[in-house]
């Protein structure tokens, strides 16, 4: 249960800041691609810090430590996207 409880937890943060990069208004105009019509910020931010308490309380503490690296280089890997992917992955949005 633990380590499936850490693998979603780091999935849902890393889902929450894929959109995050996707409907980012400033990184849209450096991959010249349309506006999003509407976004939703802080129900992504909370979804990216939401398992955060509650992964130490189904995987304890080494649960915690693995969701906040993996978390921390998700966010890395999805920062550092190349802008042909950016512009096919956005398409939808």
């Amino acid at each position: 249960m633990s380590v499936l409880a850490t693998v979603g937890a780091v999935g849902v943060s890393l889902a929450a800041l894929g959109y995050l990069a996707a409907t980012d208004p400033k990184r849209r105009r450096a991959f010249r691609l349309p506006e999003v019509a509407e976004r939703w910020p802080w129900v992504a931010w909370a979804l990216v810090l939401l398992p955060g308490p509650l992964v130490p309380l189904a995987s304890g503490g080494a649960g915690f430590v693995i969701w906040l690296g993996a978390s921390a280089i998700g966010g890395w890997g999805v920062a550092a996207g190349a802008p042909g992917f950016w512009r096919h992955w956005c398409k939808s949005f």
